[in-house]
């Protein structure tokens, strides 16, 4: 790999006292050379001084599997920051000469960055120099008093031997009084640098430990500090925002290489050529590496590098989930839409309940129709929540979530799939040809959907009202209404599941799903939700109303002998 790369570049700034911005691209192979990531982790005696939150593997995966798709892109740069001041290891050449600080308007160049090689460095050596250029921040910890303190607690976790030890170094009362030194005069020095010292002390104190153990020591990683760790201090380049998007982008070019059955060929080739073994592997994941846009903040104060990230992570405004899929499953035609729709299920994008979901918000043949939320500006406040409604969905596609909120032990839904669902004749002949019985119902168009619609249409029939929107039993406005809410919706979608998986039955059409509504609600009286239920000041979604509500519902259709109290509603629920 270059130890000087070079980038065509494009120099320029938002504003005349704004930094200067540089925009360019670079493979991912090549920026992981130059570029650092600060992390923010715990270690044996506090925390680093990075200010990057640890990588989500979850994260990383789901990006190298988008990445995988050499279709799929993503706009969005990252964001890095130079680590010393402009000229030292990154330096902008304008192309046709002159001072690129004093320019005014976009000037297109060569970006040039130094990239020293540290391959052979020791992880003391780096540590070393980690502390050095803490220093250079805080100027006064240079004359900072060794940290024994730290190094004698430290002592007892070094599994090797020390080749010399000095024995008043751990005398209880030298250690202390050393300790107190240093305290003192930090608290003089740096003020405000507290967590600045730590790390300083943290730094020192290894660097002596393994000053002392010498060459008995040969790993990369002593108590807590990890090599790649510290070279993430020294690199010239500071990645702000974007380190899942590039260790998304390297892990999918490690991807490709180990499934590519030609590398054995190609690991050959480059040998022949000349290329030095301990290049061979960089070679061929840059060969398979994406390149990714990246814009270069030239400002190397470590205060303005948090400041972006704090902006950028802690203002950013997602778009929300139900305009999303609203946007999804609204804006194109199913042929422009196939096209993509793997792509967007691998992006991280859920299409296919978005879709179902949205299909429900919006068909005319549904009993949510025009009752749930979209994410759209007029729709009106008083709808059903589109994370509801799905999980709603989830229930039934998924035939996974129908637990009581008070007791919550047992999935009913999940309980019926294992028992009763390859006995339902609806998926009995899929199941024949081979196909797995809970495949073919949960497919998008599976009968999954006539079974959802067919019971929330019988639910509505025989405990709502649909002609008076000021009725507690109104099948719609969730602020007002006792049945069209999240508790109660989901306390009947689990308890019809219960009702499944206690008289052992089956769902042989969709057709039937009415007959067993209405043998599920045989001696239930159909004023249950139409009563007022006194609910000033009671938050419906709370944890303590949806249990109560759901031990009521329980305990009432299994001994429908008289309603409840209608204050039993707004009592707080208690373990019986």
């Amino acid at each position: 790999m270059k130890q000087t790369p070079e980038y065509p570049a494009l120099l320029f700034r938002q504003n005349p006292d704004a930094p200067p911005l540089v925009l360019l691209s670079a493979s991912a192979i090549e920026i992981n050379q130059w570029v650092g990531i600060p992390q923010k982790t715990r270690i044996t005696d506090g925390e680093t001084l990075g200010f990057q939150r640890d990588d989500n593997p979850e994260r990383v995966e789901q990006i190298a599997k988008f990445y995988g798709e050499a279709r799929n892109v993503i706009h969005n740069p990252l964001l890095c920051a130079i680590r010393q001041a402009s000229g030292i290891d990154v330096t902008f050449t304008p192309a046709g000469g002159g001072d690129a600080a004093a320019a005014t308007g976009p000037v297109t160049g060569t970006l040039k960055i130094s990239v020293k090689d540290r391959s052979l460095s020791s992880l003391m050596d780096l540590i070393r120099e980690v502390r050095k250029t803490i220093e250079t921040r805080v100027v006064a910890l240079a004359g900072r008093p060794m940290p024994d303190a730290l190094i004698a607690k430290l002592l007892t976790q070094v599994d090797l031997p020390l080749r010399t030890v000095d024995d008043d170094a751990l005398d209880s009362e030298a250690l202390e009084d050393a300790a107190q030194d240093g305290e003192q005069a930090a608290e003089e020095a740096l003020f405000e640098e507290s967590h600045v010292t730590d790390f300083w002390d943290a730094l020192r104190a290894r660097e002596e430990l393994l000053t002392r153990l010498g060459d008995q020591f040969k790993g990369d990683s002593f108590l807590g500090f990890t090599r790649d760790a510290m070279e993430a201090y020294l690199k010239p380049v500071v990645l702000v925002d974007g380190q899942h998007r590039l260790l998304g982008a390297l892990k999918a070019a490690r991807d490709a290489m180990d499934s590519d059955p030609d590398v054995i060929g190609r690991i050959s080739a480059l040998l022949e050529q000349g290329t030095p073994r301990n290049e061979v592997n960089d070679r061929l994941l840059e060969e398979r590496a994406r390149h990714l846009p990246i814009s270069l903040l030239l400002d190397h104060h470590p205060g303005e590098h948090v400041f972006q990230f704090v902006v950028v992570n802690q203002k950013a405004t997602p778009v929300r989930p139900a305009l999303l899929a609203t946007i999804i499953s609204t804006s194109l035609s199913e042929s422009e839409l196939a096209p993509i729709s793997d792509r967007l299920e691998s992006a991280g994008v859920p299409l296919k309940s978005s879709r179902a979901i949205s299909f429900f918000a919006r068909h005319p043949s549904s009993p949510f129709a025009g009752r749930v939320a979209r994410g759209l500006a007029d729709e009106g406040s008083d709808l059903l929540p589109w994370t509801v409604l799905g999980q709603l969905v989830a229930i039934f596609r998924d035939l996974s979530g129908a637990r009581f909120y008070h007791d919550t032990k047992m999935d009913y839904a999940d309980n019926w799939k294992r028992r009763q669902l390859e006995r339902s004749k609806l998926v009995a002949e899929a199941a024949q040809g081979g196909t797995a019985a809970y495949e073919t119902w949960r497919d998008a168009d599976g009968p999954w959907k006539a079974v959802f619609i067919a019971f929330w249409a019988a639910v509505r029939d025989a405990l709502g009202n649909q002609t008076n929107p000021d009725a507690a039993n109104y099948w719609g406005k969730p602020r007002i209404s006792n049945l069209f809410n999240k508790p109660s919706l989901t306390t009947l979608a689990t308890d019809f599941f219960a009702y499944l998986v206690e008289t052992r039955k089956t769902i042989d059409d969709a057709s039937e799903v009415a007959a067993l509504v209405d043998d599920w609600l045989i001696d239930v009286d159909r004023n249950y939700f139409a009563r007022d239920w006194k609910l000033a000041g009671v938050k419906k979604d709370a944890a303590g109303t949806r249990k109560q509500w759901s031990k009521v519902w329980h305990s009432y259709r299994r001994d429908p002998k008289m309603l409840p109290r209608v204050g039993v509603y707004s009592t707080l629920y208690k373990d019986s």
